[in-house]
């Protein structure tokens, strides 16, 4: 009997540290201000449409954006969520260069992860582009 009272008591605390470290921090971070604001501005979000002309560092920014949203809990070192290996990978609270630390896996990662998230065409497109463009980075240094 006292076996199965540990038992029990176990899995509860098991059950309350997953859900503890699934569970996305509501906490709002600073990029998702601009989004809001972008949302109640159609004007400023027709600015980062996704075109030919888009410009690398757009398409990072709206990478970043859907970043914080699905995997910011562990991408952010600000938030207590944060998780270290997560951060090693990508640091999201290093703003323009949160991407710096990536590798060509990495990038697959992020585009499996993003691939059927609740997301725009316009942040679709952007994240594709990104990826490509910082792939294209990569190879540029290995030729």
């Amino acid at each position: 009997m006292f076996d199965l009272t540990k038992i029990i008591l176990f899995s509860i605390v098991i059950v309350a540290i997953t859900l503890r470290t699934c569970i996305q921090d509501q906490s709002t971070s600073e990029i998702k201000e601009t989004v809001i604001s972008i949302e109640a501005n159609p004007e400023e979000f027709s600015k980062l449409a996704i075109s030919a002309n888009t410009s690398f560092e757009e398409c990072s920014k709206i990478t970043r954006g859907v970043l914080i949203t699905f995997c910011g809990s562990c991408h952010q070192s600000s938030l207590d969520s944060h998780k270290a290996g997560a951060i090693k990978v990508f640091d999201l609270e290093m703003k323009t260069n949160w991407h710096v630390s990536l590798s060509i896996e990495n990038l697959e990662g992020i585009a499996r992860r993003t691939k059927n998230k609740n997301t725009t065409e316009q942040q679709k497109k952007a994240i594709a582009t990104f990826l490509e463009l910082k792939e294209s980075q990569f190879e540029t240094v290995i030729e």
